[in-house]
């Protein structure tokens, strides 16, 4: 009988590392991605997300300042918000010529019809596609100076300001 109970673990044993052997072990593999937030700056249909934009101000014949405001930005990405803020305060442009007069600037966005200093924080939507841009969800710039043209000395006024576009997630 003791052959037989040996015999019979012997047969299990066997059987066991087989049925093991066959199976392997295994782990478990999480996979994962992370898209990161991306957005990309439109202006008149041009992705200017990593360059510069010439602004020139010019004599506005009413106001008599120097000034001008841009044609609507589009943010597209892939994030339902972003904030937007002008840096690089003061807002100002310094003569190249001798002298070095400057000419201090008011800085606007304006976005659905409601205008707000440049220097403070702005949300506003970011489209899927360029193509849902429309007069509701862009956004415009306005630099003008603060006092008439002709209170400044002649020559050419120069300044760069930065547009930083930050995503909420």
């Amino acid at each position: 009988m003791n052959i037989i109970k040996s015999s019979l673990f012997i047969l299990l044993g066997i059987h066991f590392s087989v049925f093991s052997a066959g199976r392997g072990t295994s782990i478990e593999v999480d996979v994962g991605a992370e898209a990161p937030a991306k957005i990309v700056i439109y202006y008149k249909g041009v992705d200017i997300t990593s360059g510069e934009l010439n602004f020139p101000l010019t004599v506005n014949s009413v106001s008599q300042k120097f000034a001008n405001t841009s044609d609507n930005f589009y943010l597209v990405g892939n994030v339902a918000k972003a904030k937007v803020v002008m840096e690089s305060l003061p807002f100002e442009l310094t003569s190249i010529n001798s002298g070095g007069g400057a000419i201090p600037l008011n800085g606007y966005f304006t976005f659905n019809a409601q205008q707000t200093s440049a220097d403070r924080d702005l949300v506003v939507p970011v489209l899927n596609r360029l193509s849902d841009g429309n007069s509701n969800n862009g956004l415009k710039v306005t630099f003008e100076s603060k006092n008439r043209a002709d209170d400044y000395a002649v020559g050419y006024y120069t300044g760069k300001f930065t547009m930083v576009v930050t995503p909420i997630l």
